[in-house]
């Protein structure tokens, strides 16, 4: 096949990115490149051995020739390759499995710069189909991240008189460079895997050329990666300690197993500001809520919020305790505006028709939405699952809504995967819509590039009347992550919490706006595995909470942001009228900490603009 002379560059200018100690600092003998392979023991044995020598990061570049054979597989070329013998080339799937086989790494981080290398994200799903497998898994291989060059069905580009190919040249400006911060922000301390693919792709897309693909598992592309030279701070002011013995770290293709990725957080959460994103600011959280006890009842597994009342001093509101005794807790949360205050003024236990208790497995709350008129209210249950109106003033269950057969893990016909079924819930503002959305796909939906392929129920019908199912919308979740919560904002526009957990690195919270207007039917689809694009819901981030300062909140399990826990409930005030957020609008987030001592009950603040 044609030479490629800026591959050989490519080599070098990644070695020399990665071992610069201003940007990571990997020593040299710790970058094994192979140039040239010419045969497959020579192309995969380095990655074999890096990958058994790696603790904690492993990463795999490879930049070369790609194509696809007869058979729809992505090949990796040696020299002697060629597309009219697909054999002289390395299939990427045994590289794939030999990741599979010989990984001792936490964390892995395979690059692909080579024609159609977006045929990659595919081929991470295996021959069959695993309803609620994240194809960024590389077979099984928790924290893996996958970037691309290029989608399936396009050649990359080595232009001309350029050092470097397309791609590698834009990635290794970003690592030289860094990030500069934008809307009002400050440069970021280090670089993520995530913010270094969106720049990437968003420059390369202005300049007309191939853009990346990624898929990430476990959220590895949001943990620090690199040091962020466009960061006002002196290098020297944030290098990590030097790694302990223990880890030991390879690279081989430029293939690295590199020193601890949490190493190098320890000042990612120094940036003196309430700003978590151009639209969104953190005005406070509190704890108070936590393993407390009213009236006798513990406070525990929270799911759900929701406002019942609010001015400019005070704000109230409802908690769903999701267990099987279910029981509405009343809040005062405090002035709106300022740090959450939140205490508990009342409980409501929810109980069957004719005041019956419910108990053992008969009911898991998840959701809830005040009614108009603030007499009765809507709670979505896992268990069957189901939507009931219950009467604020005594608990009882007033109705059922239907739910379709497919929606239900209950009988044969149902598709819904048992526990992770209804977690969302909003009513339109003026009440005559309904959304219900599940927490995981059907089993015939599944997942694409690690996000989960779910329903959104839409009913319509008359405050306090009978509702009908009249729709079905599609939504997929970023990577690993779930639908949490819908709140309304107006106007067709909704905003929707997903969330996620990782062990060993925490949770992650991230609230997108979004309009459920305008959209296509899919109750007719029978899957939504390769449903176009075009179909599903458009979403435009509002806010990473990982990316608000920590303000002193005490974590007590591992966590990228201390300020994190298990996010379940949000809802949407009204909109400030003084104070430095005026004009924001108030949006409250409460964790479930699901009884555990390792979690906490925390109540979330911010300021945000949905105009």
């Amino acid at each position: 096949m044609p030479k490629l002379p800026t591959v050989a560059r490519n080599l070098t200018r990644v070695k020399e990115a990665l071992t610069d100690r201003t940007i990571w600092g990997l020593p040299p003998d710790q970058c094994v490149v192979v140039l040239d392979p010419k045969s497959s023991d020579e192309l995969i044995d380095p990655v074999v051995q890096a990958a058994r020598s790696a603790r904690d990061t492993l990463i795999v570049y490879y930049a070369g020739h790609g194509f696809v054979d007869p058979l729809g597989a992505l090949r990796l070329t040696m020299i002697g390759s060629t597309e009219e013998l697909p054999h002289k080339a390395v299939l990427y799937s045994e590289l794939r499995e030999a990741l599979r086989r010989h990984n001792r790494a936490r964390r892995r981080v395979i690059i692909l710069d080579c024609c159609y290398s977006g045929r990659a994200l595919g081929d991470m799903d295996a021959q069959t189909r695993t309803p609620l497998r994240t194809v960024a898994d590389v077979e099984g291989m928790a924290g893996s991240y996958l970037l691309t060059s290029a989608a399936s069905n396009v050649r990359a580009l080595a232009p001309r008189g350029e050092e470097c190919t397309a791609f590698t040249g834009e990635f290794v400006r970003v690592l030289r460079e860094g990030i500069p911060g934008r809307d009002g922000q400050s440069a970021r301390p280090f670089l993520t895997l995530d913010a270094i693919y969106r720049e990437v792709r968003g420059s390369l897309h202005h300049r007309g050329r191939p853009t990346p693909r990624q898929q990430d598992n476990n959220q590895v592309g949001q943990l620090p990666f690199v040091r962020n030279l466009a960061h006002p701070l002196p290098p020297d002011r944030f290098l990590p300690p030097a790694p302990r013995p223990r880890w030991q770290r390879r690279t081989a293709f430029a293939l690295a197993a590199l020193a601890p990725v949490a190493a190098l957080a320890a000042d990612s959460g120094s940036l003196p500001s309430d700003v978590c994103s151009p639209r969104a600011s953190l005005i406070g959280f509190s704890d108070r809520l936590d393993k407390v006890t009213f009236q006798g009842r513990r406070l525990a597994g929270l799911s759900s919020l929701a406002l019942t009342a609010e001015s400019p001093s005070s704000a109230t509101a409802l908690s769903l305790a999701d267990n099987s005794s279910p029981v509405l807790f009343r809040l005062a949360l405090g002035a709106p505006g300022k740090p959450p205050e939140p205490e508990i003024t009342g409980l409501t236990g929810l109980v069957r028709r004719g005041g019956r208790p419910y108990g053992g497995q008969g009911f898991d709350g998840e959701a809830i939405a005040v009614e108009k008129g603030g007499r009765t209210v809507l709670v979505a249950s896992e268990y069957r699952p189901s939507i009931g109106r219950y009467s604020l003033a005594t608990g009882e269950l007033l109705a059922e809504l239907p739910v379709p057969d497919a929606f239900r893990a209950d009988i044969p016909a149902g598709d819904a995967q048992r526990g992770a079924i209804f977690e969302s819930l909003a009513l339109s503002p003026d009440g005559k819509r309904l959304y219900v959305g599940l927490e995981d796909p059907l089993g015939r939906d599944g997942t694409w590039r690690g996000g989960n392929r779910i329903r959104i129920l839409r009913y319509s019908g008359e405050p306090g009347g009978a509702y009908r199912v009249d729709g079905q919308l599609a939504y997929e979740t970023d990577s690993g992550l779930r639908l949490a919560e819908l709140a309304p904002i107006g106007d067709g526009r909704f905003l929707a919490l997903e969330r996620g957990y990782t062990e060993g690195q925490g949770n992650s919270i991230r609230v997108y706006e979004v309009s459920l207007t305008g959209l296509k039917d899919v109750s007719g689809v029978r899957s939504l595995e390769k449903t176009s694009a075009s179909a599903f819901v458009v979403k435009r981030e509002l806010v990473d909470l990982g990316d608000c300062p920590p303000s002193g909140a005490p974590a007590r399990q591992p966590q990228v942001n201390p300020l994190l826990d298990n996010a379940e409930g949000m809802v949407l005030g009204r909109p400030l009228t003084e104070g430095p957020h005026r004009g924001r609008r108030v949006l409250y987030l409460v964790t479930d900490d699901n009884d555990n001592p390792e979690q906490i009950t925390r109540l979330y603040t911010l300021a945000v603009d949905v105009s």
